[in-house]
């Protein structure tokens, strides 16, 4: 059973004629005749009996009618679904990004895919770079949002993008009050200073400038957080971790004299190149290198 052969029939059960569906159709009139019979050969009758100059569908031809019909809006449906996946109107795009970027830029990106592209899905998977990596090797996600750098030779750098990265405190610790210092001072005064690996040049500066003697402790980022959130300590936290924190006065931004711009460095990756990606994910890649969040190169 062939889909010319159902639209052969849908037009003569329509138009009750093989010489309208034929110009409808644009073939001849045997040609539509010839995919009746086979059709016919299929269903295991005649479909259609002749009563003066109209074709009038026979009790068999009725009852398939239906779910010919129902077939054909299936396929035309798939059809118009497999074009607009082709043309990134639909789909779905399947990310792994870390735990600690799923919240300001990164929460801009989705709203803004969900707000243009609202038939795309969004899919978003969570995990430490070597988790995410896995991820694209066992086809679970097709892009990762990984921290930089990373010495992957199979990964293609999509885009990079730069997160701020600023000192905070909680508002009821001394160091908010504090009206002009310098790093040295956040480092001596936070007991404890809390340490988070960002990035080789964010840590190289910090243990260059804490002196020895330093009350000191490094704790991953959602740990050191939750300590600065119960007034515990000071830290070198993302800015987008703690921008609405610090909106809401819960956590006061620290900005010591002669601070240099420390950032976080996010690699937007893939197995394949951009250019090979799915439609969808190109859309979403464009997404990202089209926005105004964080600073991106």
């Amino acid at each position: 059973m062939e889909i010319s052969q159902l639209k052969a029939f849908e037009l003569v059960a329509r138009l009750g004629s093989y010489s309208k569906a034929s110009r409808y159709l644009d073939v001849s009139q045997p040609t539509i005749s010839l995919r009746i019979k086979e059709l016919e050969k299929d269903v295991g009758g005649y479909l259609f009996v002749r009563s003066g100059k109209q074709m009038v569908l026979t009790d068999l031809g009725k009852g398939f009618l239906p779910y010919a019909r129902q077939a054909l809006e299936i396929l035309t449906k798939g059809k118009e679904r497999a074009l607009s996946i082709k043309e990134g109107k639909r789909g779905e795009v399947t990310i792994g990004t870390l735990p600690t970027f799923t919240t300001g830029h990164f929460t801009s990106i989705v709203m803004e895919m969900q707000h243009r592209f609202p038939d795309i899905d969004v899919t978003i998977h969570t995990g430490h770079n070597q988790q995410i990596i896995d991820m694209l090797y066992d086809g679970f996600v097709n892009m990762g949002l990984i921290t930089s750098p990373f010495f992957n030779k199979d990964l293609k750098r999509i885009h990079t993008l730069k997160e701020p990265l600023v000192f905070v405190a909680h508002h009821s610790h001394p160091l908010s009050g504090m009206k002009s210092y310098g790093a040295r001072d956040i480092f001596e005064n936070g007991k404890p200073y809390i340490m988070t690996d960002w990035s080789e040049e964010s840590k190289h500066w910090q243990r260059t400038h804490i002196q020895l003697g330093t009350d000191i402790i490094e704790l991953p980022p959602a740990t050191a957080l939750e300590f600065v959130l119960q007034g515990t300590g000071a830290a070198l936290l993302t800015e987008s971790m703690v921008c609405h924190l610090i909106q809401k006065g819960t956590l006061v931004k620290l900005e010591p004299n002669e601070m240099p711009a420390l950032y976080r460095e996010i690699a937007l990756v893939s197995l394949d190149r951009e250019q090979s990606l799915p439609p969808a994910s190109q859309l979403f890649v464009k997404t990202v290198k089209g926005g105004s969040w964080g600073q991106v190169r």
